[in-house]
């Protein structure tokens, strides 16, 4: 039997006996890839499968692997709650542990699980594991995001060295949790402990590289998947999924504020139409005896970003990586200015995300510079400031509507602040969930 029929037959089952597994299973696409050395994998709404790798497994492993990707699914990790500039090898990591910490996986599929061997501590999220396999692969005085080699820990290779698997990185690799790999090229650290390419030239690191490759934010997809969690909670009817793992899959429906969709609508405030005749669409009224109207749609924002002292490196990170997802919003161009307490370098326009900037300042905290520059470029639909939110109010000093937004770092600043923001007419206010 085919593997795409074996799979069918798994959901057919599901029907009857895991309600929220099914319901998750015919929300996402099932496509054949035979490109990839692993069994399975989830994003952009559909599940892609490795027939040459799923025909190796018996029926009970194969719908075991399922499982798994659905319970991906249900915790959102494909869609969600991605750190900035991650590191996919380790983003699969950390979800491997994730859910064996509450998931009684099957020996078979667990041993395949890279970084579930490693001995960290239990009750973790999702995001705090990432944080710990993060801090692991970096040697003493080392950033995120850089090329380091470091010395591996210990695994489950699968190499001649056997089950330690230590090693060093490729070139330009980042190290994982468990170990790292020391045939790969630019590719991410070894999770698993192995230090050679394994079986198709493919390391532990690339392996869990192609797990996450599709995982990306969707805000939809979330929606979708906490439509399906509502009615389970409703109808209790969870299946065979333990109580701890349905622990976990409600707290992943708790977000504090969603600044995504904050960032969002503030795009749509600021919109601006502009009409242009044209005789290629007929007017409303006459037809084509007139000429019809076409509307471009544009937005140019002013990002002001706070580099101050009292902003740590991380909440910096955090900026650039949502200042990088509003061109998913549609938005086309963005000036970035950065300040302390008076605006550093020049304004820079970003067409397309960016993976580095270079950070100025460093000094005090001063809103005004920013804001008097944004007063006096009236090219501006709107002003979004990344901050902290410890200084003194801004007074925007001009009689055109204006349209502010303010993204804080962290709940605790938001609660600090919020009020003197929300106090100033046409200011808004949203803030970043640590956790992420």
């Amino acid at each position: 039997m085919i593997a795409l029929d074996r799979i069918k037959k798994i959901g057919e089952r599901w029907f009857l006996t895991e309600p929220l597994l099914f319901a998750v299973y015919c929300s996402h696409e099932f496509v054949e890839n035979n490109a990839i050395d692993v069994p399975m994998r989830t994003g952009n709404m559909k599940v892609e499968f490795s027939p040459k790798v799923l025909d190796k497994f018996a029926d009970d492993v194969l719908t075991e692997y399922l499982k798994v990707e659905m319970f991906r699914i249900l915790l959102k990790h494909p869609y969600q709650r991605q750190p900035p500039f991650a590191v996919k090898s380790l983003l699969t990591c950390a979800s491997n542990i994730t859910i064996a910490d509450v998931y009684d996986v099957s020996r078979e599929v667990k041993k395949q699980m890279s970084g579930t061997e490693l001995k960290l501590p239990r009750g973790l999220c999702f995001e705090e594991y990432y944080n710990l396999l993060k801090q692991k692969s970096m040697p003493a005085g080392g950033s995120a995001g850089e090329p380091q080699q470091t010395d591996g820990g210990t695994g489950q290779g699968e190499d001649e060295q056997g089950e330690n698997g230590g090693g060093n990185n490729g070139q330009d690799g980042e190290s994982g949790g468990g170990g790292a790999s020391s045939n790969s090229q630019g590719g991410s650290g070894g999770n698993g402990g192995a230090n050679k390419s394994g079986k198709g030239g493919q390391s532990h690191a690339d392996r869990d590289t192609q797990v996450s490759e599709l995982w990306d934010e969707d805000e939809a997809a979330c929606c979708d998947i906490n439509g399906f969690i509502e009615v389970a909670q409703a109808s209790n009817t969870w299946g065979t999924i333990p109580g701890k793992l349905q622990g976990l899959i409600k707290a992943s429906m708790k977000v504090d504020m969603d600044y995504r969709k904050m960032l969002s609508l503030f795009k749509t405030s600021v919109i601006s139409s502009r009409r242009h005749l044209t005789r290629m669409r007929p007017n409303r009224r006459s037809g084509f005896d007139a000429m019809g109207s076409r509307y471009e749609l544009s937005t140019n924002l002013l990002i002001a970003v706070d580099v101050s002292g009292s902003v740590t490196d991380k909440s910096l990170e955090f900026f650039f990586s949502v200042i990088n997802r509003l061109f998913k919003y549609g938005i086309e161009k963005l000036d970035v200015l950065q300040f302390d307490a008076a605006i550093q370098g020049e304004i820079e326009p970003f067409k397309k995300a960016r993976r580095t900037v270079k950070i100025l300042g460093r000094g005090g905290t001063w809103f005004q510079p920013a804001a008097d520059y944004y007063c006096e470029h009236p090219e501006y639909d709107g002003l979004i400031y990344f901050t902290d939110g410890y200084a003194p109010p801004p007074v925007f000093n001009t009689k055109r509507p204006i349209d502010v937004l303010w993204v804080l770092c962290s709940k605790q600043s938001y609660e600090a602040n919020g009020e003197w923001i929300r106090k100033m007419k046409r200011n808004r206010v949203t803030y970043i969930p640590r956790s992420e």
